[in-house]
């Protein structure tokens, strides 16, 4: 049953694991109860850190660019120009942009219809069947914030109960067309929640309700929706507070100016958001959202690149990546970063974008000149971008062109990677640490933790998993309480197989964060997996008082009783999930099963029917009607 309902996603927000055999090797050391009182608790930064810059401190607040703009005027409103100071906006009558407005504004895809419409002074996203069909139900959605300069394209958040979530449509700004969310499958998904990592880098100052997946502190973005000078000077409160009783200090320590930073730590300031990585670790009892300019990024994320031969350098971000593997990079020293050719403060307007970029190549190459005919070159507008550094189609987001970072002297046509790696070799691999890096011990955890997920998410050789689970071990002896290592085994041994296990796993990891909604979705996942439907019952109860917006949770409690067969209850559930998201396949077909089984054979099939609607895959179809027939007989 779980295999049928996994067709069309039924899932616990991620995945049901599904059993594929016992581990071949245990783990070796046993599980045991959680000790927090037996392992050191970790260093705050902000607080530990050698710097003359006091706005480090975490005590010391935002106040945002209203507050800049009272002394910094010009350069306020050059940056609010800047793709970064309109890297959001509220969707709201006065809003600076039509959020409504644009091609392909209500279009079919995979036997859907998506519009954006106004109703009333708001804009509506709304997802619905294909062709009309006037019995099917509409997923309407109001969209609260747009996420996205506009340049590249913009994408729109609804917050439900302090839960931020992701809609299905996207307005693609260099096709200049409305079209379905990079990654949606809207047989699977109709929302997405938007995670911390993901609304920190396009926004300003969210700040996630700790262990949660995506909800955050209300109001959201209390002082603006745009990234703003806080993000790259630190939070001004004491800048502020001090100029406004008249103090003019000889050198100024009560904001980060990032031009005084030492290489490294100006460097960090951009790779908070652009070093993007393949996975990023929060480190031990830390968070992406606690750095403050003037930091060492690394001391509070680990980020763990592609292995070389697995990599792929067209993606929508990762620019940082790129920029580290050119040759101007290596001949600078290490000295070329992002501010070595963007203004941070200005972006050149498009008619000015191809000398102001010269210029700055020629800072560096001025004697050696470009070896393009003089004709050749007055066809690119003399531009060395369009040479060194095209655009591509990102191999990561549909209808997006990025620029090539590598700054190649003979750009090539595209990745040619064996994509093969040898024995010992893993698949993923450490950003190179820095002057600041963690202790070797703290190094490993990450990288266990990193590693042990992306293998239950693809697999993994024999080898490799117990390289993983020794880690795993190891990181657990030195610090038992440490709840993401936990989360981590389970995944690894759920993906292994071993059910009874991954539950106890994800229990330990529950027991040192009850309120952790990642722990309680693994706990619930692995309770599904190995049939441990009360226990999985369980967790989703806590799910849903923690984050009653998510359909998904209500998804897992359904499936749980469900599979316990106690139809009233999963009917309950199931309708529950569809009073939030009506066009969810799987919960209609679990609710056609429950209606059937409850005495209403035609009110099931009348579920049934429109779950096969609601299903694009004729062989979907095909396994549903299938299951149906064998669990209504």
């Amino acid at each position: 049953m779980i295999v049928a309902l996994a067709l069309i996603g039924v899932v616990v927000v991620g995945t049901v694991w599904l059993r594929t055999g016992r581990s071949e090797t245990q783990s070796s050391s046993a599980d045991r109860p959680p000790d927090p009182g037996s392992e050191s608790p970790p260093v705050d930064p902000r607080q530990s850190f050698a710097t003359p810059y006091r706005n480090i401190r975490p005590e010391v607040k935002y106040v945002g660019d209203a507050a800049c703009a009272t002394c910094h005027d010009v350069i306020a409103q050059t940056y609010h120009q800047h793709p970064m100071g309109r890297s959001a906006e509220w969707v709201r009558p006065g809003a600076a942009v039509d959020h409504a407005a644009g091609a392909h504004s209500s279009f079919d895809t995979s036997g859907y219809r998506l519009s954006v419409v106004h109703k009333g002074d708001r804009v509506w996203h709304q997802v619905g069947l294909a062709g009309g069909d006037e019995d099917a139900p509409t997923y309407a959605v109001r969209a609260d914030l747009a996420i996205g300069s506009g340049s590249r394209g913009r994408s729109y958040v609804t917050f439900d109960r302090g839960a931020a979530w992701q809609s299905p449509v996207s307005w693609f700004g260099q096709r200049d067309r409305w079209d379905v969310s990079p990654g949606f499958d809207l047989a699977k998904e109709i929302r997405r929640p938007v995670v911390a990592r993901c609304l920190a880098c396009h926004t300003n100052q969210p700040e996630p309700i700790p262990d949660s997946l995506n909800r955050y502190r209300e109001p959201v973005l209390a002082t603006q929706a745009s990234i703003g000078c806080e993000r790259c000077h630190g939070p001004g409160e004491l800048h502020v507070k001090e100029r406004e009783r008249g103090d003019r200090p000889a050198v100024d320590t009560s904001i980060v100016n990032p031009v005084r930073l030492p290489t490294d730590l100006r460097a960090d300031v951009c790779r908070q958001c652009h070093l993007q990585g393949a996975v990023q670790v929060a480190r031990r009892g830390l968070h992406a959202g606690e750095y403050r300019p003037g930091l060492p990024w690394e001391q509070f994320v680990s980020t763990f690149l592609w292995h070389p031969e697995l990599t792929q350098a067209h993606k929508s971000v990762g620019q940082f990546e790129q920029m580290e593997a050119s040759r101007c990079f290596a001949g600078s020293g290490g000295q070329l970063n992002c501010t070595s050719c963007h203004d941070p403060h200005a972006k050149p307007t498009p008619a000015a974008a191809d000398a102001y970029f010269r210029g700055r190549c020629n800072t560096c190459h001025d004697s050696r000149g470009c070896s393009l005919p003089a004709p050749a070159r007055a066809e690119k507008n003399d531009s060395c971008v369009i040479c060194h550094m095209p655009r591509r189609d990102s191999s990561n987001v549909a209808h997006v062109a990025v620029t090539d970072h590598r700054i190649m002297r003979r750009p090539d046509t595209g990745d040619a990677r064996t994509k093969v790696l040898a024995a010992g070799q893993t698949p993923l691999v450490a950003y190179r640490p820095g002057p600041h890096a963690a202790s070797a011990a703290e190094r490993e955890r990450d990288l266990a933790i990193a590693l042990g997920d992306e293998c239950a998410r693809s697999g993994a050789p024999p080898g490799l998993w117990a390289f993983v689970e020794a880690r795993l071990d190891r990181a657990l002896d030195l610090w038992p309480a440490d709840a993401p290592t936990w989360i981590t085994r389970s995944r690894v041994r759920a993906a292994r197989g071993d059910g009874p296990r991954a539950v106890e796993a994800a229990r330990n990891a529950v027991a040192i964060k009850p309120d952790s909604e990642v722990a309680l979705i693994q706990l619930a996942g692995a309770a599904i997996a190995a049939d441990d439907y009360e226990s999985a019952a369980r967790a989703a109860e806590r799910l849903i008082t923690l984050n009653p917006s998510s359909a998904d949770h209500r998804l897992t409690r359904a499936t749980a009783y469900f599979s316990l067969k106690d139809w009233a209850k999963a009917e309950e559930n199931c309708r529950a999930v569809l009073a939030i998201q009506p066009v969810r396949p799987n919960a209609r077909f679990m609710l056609a099963v429950c209606v059937h089984k409850r005495g209403d054979a035609a009110g099931g099939k009348r579920e049934l029917d429109l779950a096969l609607r609601l299903t694009p895959s004729s062989e979907v179809r095909a396994t549903l009607s299938k299951w149906y027939a064998q669990l209504t007989r």
